[in-house]
């Protein structure tokens, strides 16, 4: 192995800058039941994302990752309060600076870029999570909800103001 990786039972962890500028590449599948800072979000632990980090230097000899992120998890609508399938793809570059100084600075300029501090020992299912976490839609919703009956009974009722409607039209007889 050439010091950029490092697996162990439960993460892969990575040297961000040496993955980067040796350019990189690895892949895999993390359970969404592994993903514990969602599960509050979630209606089951049931699904997966798979995910691919590449790396490699920009122009300006920063070091960069890019992390692709597919998959599916079931989110609990917030308006029938059902489960909804959510199906997701993110992706993100992520700028590597060496302090917190230059990454403030690169930011202000570019308000696009994407910054992280390089890291010696990278949490590759960590990184995963956290860019799921930022792409979860704050209330989902269903597209059109079974569970909205009230809504629909509500639009059967006569409206009210028809029937005052009707009592004018009575006392002008």
């Amino acid at each position: 192995m050439r010091g950029f990786l490092a697996r162990t039972l439960a993460m892969t962890v990575i040297d961000s800058a040496a993955f980067s500028r040796e350019q990189q590449q690895l892949s895999g599948t993390i359970a969404v039941s592994s993903l514990t800072r969602l599960f509050d979000q979630l209606a089951d632990q049931s699904g997966s994302a798979e995910w691919k980090l590449q790396g490699g230097v920009d122009k300006i000899e920063r070091p960069w990752l890019n992390l692709v992120v597919k998959g599916q998890m079931r989110l609990v609508c917030q308006r029938c309060l059902k489960p909804m399938d959510w199906p997701f793809a993110i992706e993100t570059l992520l700028t590597q600076f060496s302090d917190e100084a230059k990454l403030d600075e690169a930011e202000e300029q570019d308000e696009d870029l994407e910054g992280m501090l390089i890291d010696p020992a990278l949490d590759i299912e960590a990184l995963v999570e956290e860019e799921v976490i930022l792409a979860v839609p704050f209330a989902p919703v269903h597209d059109q909800c079974g569970g909205t009956e009230g809504a629909t009974e509500a639009g059967k009722k006569p409206n009210p103001f028809a029937v005052l409607a009707g009592l004018k039209t009575r006392k002008a007889e």
